[in-house]
């Protein structure tokens, strides 16, 4: 899930750039004044109308560059983790590789990622929705592998409550936050979701799964 939605079609780099002008242009504005913004405001610094405006800053010169999605989070080696992902669009992960080559170097406050990265704590996740809430550490998951892959079911009782689309979101989100993306394009094949499994199925907490992926290397 992106913070930004697409973009309209004259907004988007040319094929012969490749991206690399906007790349450019991206980072001279992040070193000027976008990452202190960020930090500010990650920090908890800032009403919601300055919020807005560093999104709209923020989105207009991703699309310069590309349709990729935006994530942020805590990082493993920094505060935060600002990623431009090609969100599974195999044509957009050469210009999301060239923006991540481009970036500077990892400091206290942010690191950066073409994928999103594995949550360093996903017991703490916690979606609210009208009507309650739905935490990851709740979420089981029914695993089948098929070496080098696993087609899972993700079941969570809070999706019986959620449309069809949204319960679609919040698995790939939180298959996202124990795995990492990478790890979910490259060894997660079949994806269903299910407010419970069947009966004599035998699930396991979504926490687990890295251990049977491994294990299915």
């Amino acid at each position: 899930m992106g913070l930004f939605g697409r973009k309209d079609k004259d907004e988007t780099a040319s094929a012969d750039d490749g991206g690399r002008e906007a790349i450019a242009a991206f980072w001279d504005w992040w070193s000027a004044s976008g990452k202190a913004e960020a930090a500010e405001l990650f920090a908890g610094r800032g009403d919601q109308e300055r919020f807005d405006a560093f999104g709209e800053a923020l989105g207009s010169r991703v699309r310069a560059i590309a349709d990729l999605a935006v994530a942020t989070g805590p990082g493993h080696d920094a505060k935060h983790c600002l990623v431009l992902t090609a969100g599974g669009d195999p044509d957009l992960r050469d210009v999301a590789a060239r923006w991540l080559a481009a970036a500077p170097p990892v400091d206290e406050d942010f690191e950066y990622a073409d994928h999103r990265q594995a949550h360093p704590d996903p017991t703490s996740l916690t979606l609210r929705f009208d009507g309650g809430e739905l935490d990851l550490a709740s979420t089981t998951v029914v695993a089948v592998p098929e070496p080098p892959r696993v087609h899972v079911q993700v079941a969570h009782p809070q999706f019986a409550a959620l449309p069809e689309e949204d319960c679609g979101q919040v698995t790939f989100l939180f298959l996202d936050a124990v795995l990492g993306e990478r790890v979910v394009e490259e060894r997660i094949g079949e994806i269903a979701w299910a407010a419970e499994h069947a009966a004599g199925a035998t699930p396991v907490t979504l926490l687990e799964l890295p251990g049977i992926v491994a294990a299915a290397s």
